[in-house]
């Protein structure tokens, strides 16, 4: 995966972390957080996460192991409902959130410019792509999922889509579904890169033929095993999870390019325990914490781990681009984009 060099001065930076005690303050002003880089980690950790149960059933205990004083904590769900809480949580005054894991990048780069997330430099970030992590250090990706196509076994192999933009061909009316944008953070990056890339007439084309937009990848691969709608496109990881159990869905590498979706890993400005905040960020990028996200059938943000049983490299795989523009431009008009999209599905343009 090749995306354009974004950071220049993170060698030095990482130099300078490398002192016995840091101190962080937050973007906007305050008072500066001082973290003693020589003290033992302890103390409960909130991890907001979009991760399935899974993959935190796994990395859970080799926390525990790693840092016995650690209380990890977890709220796991949709990575929409993630960042609605801990927003939520700050309009209140504050959150116990330290660190957040989801699969929105868009968000990462709105709550950065607001001030809501503090900078950090794991061990091994510079072993990740600079396209993958900000420039500043206020998030870094600590895994990578990937959106395909897929099929139902029964659709012939030479009258299966082969690009995404196949799917406006009439050949795929009424057969097709995607998840909700709208609640989704993967399917609202598959929203803003068909919308970039293709424009918004083709997801009004799509609309017009037939398009089923409901719920996450999960439902996306359920209509496609009970043929509802035989052709999708969803994450490849729940293709591969199902392969576990004989799934009729098959997975289709576009032609177009599949979209890789970034992972973060952030530290809030205002977590409560930042030390072991930190310690357990720099666990989770290193090579266990990262092994954790290719059992659980995902790329890891380390390039150096292979793919996912069942998976290709990237390196094999027709990749659409990110680049920091894309990114930024995404997190600016975000809100008109859901609701140019809100407007399509119930009926409007």
């Amino acid at each position: 995966m090749r995306y354009p060099p974004t950071v220049r001065n993170l060698p030095f930076l990482l130099l300078a972390l490398t002192a016995c005690r840091v101190e962080f303050g937050p973007p906007g002003g305050g008072a500066p957080v001082a973290v003693d880089a020589g003290a033992e980690p302890t103390g409960e950790v909130w991890i907001y996460t979009s991760m399935y149960q899974s993959v935190i059933d796994q990395v859970d205990p080799q926390i525990r192991e790693a840092f016995p004083g650690v209380e990890p904590r977890w709220y796991q769900a949709g990575s929409e409902k993630v960042a609605q809480r801990v927003e939520a949580e700050w309009d209140a005054g504050g959150s116990k959130a330290c660190l957040l894991m989801t699969s929105d990048p868009f968000w990462y780069a709105a709550i950065t410019e607001k001030g809501q997330l503090q900078p950090h430099f794991a061990p091994n970030v510079l072993q990740i792509d600079r396209g993958m992590v900000d420039p500043d250090g206020h998030w870094a990706t600590a895994r990578v999922s990937l959106l395909v196509l897929g099929a139902h076994e029964d659709v012939a192999e030479d009258q299966r889509p082969q690009a995404l933009t196949d799917l406006t061909d009439h050949r795929f009316d009424g057969r097709v579904s995607i998840g909700d944008p709208l609640s989704s953070g993967t399917m609202f990056t598959l929203l803003s890169f068909l919308t970039t890339d293709q424009g918004w007439p083709f997801v009004e084309q799509l609309r017009e033929q037939g398009l089923v937009s409901a719920g996450g990848n999960s439902s996306v691969l359920t209509r496609i095993e009970t043929r509802e709608r035989e052709i999708g496109v969803l994450l490849l990881e729940n293709l591969l999870k199902a392969a576990e159990k004989d799934t009729p869905a098959k997975p289709i590498y576009p032609t177009d390019g599949a979209i890789a979706v970034p992972g973060p890993i952030a530290l809030t400005t205002d977590c409560p325990n930042p030390n072991a905040a930190r310690a357990v960020y720099d666990f989770l990028l290193s090579d266990p914490g990262q092994q954790a996200m290719v059992d659980g059938n995902m790329y890891a943000g380390l390039p150096h781990l292979p793919p996912p049983t069942g998976a290709k490299p990237l390196s094999e795989i027709a990749l659409r681009p990110w680049s920091t523009a894309f990114r930024e431009d995404v997190a600016r008009r975000k809100g008109d984009i859901k609701e140019r999209f809100a407007e399509l599905v119930s009926g409007g343009k």
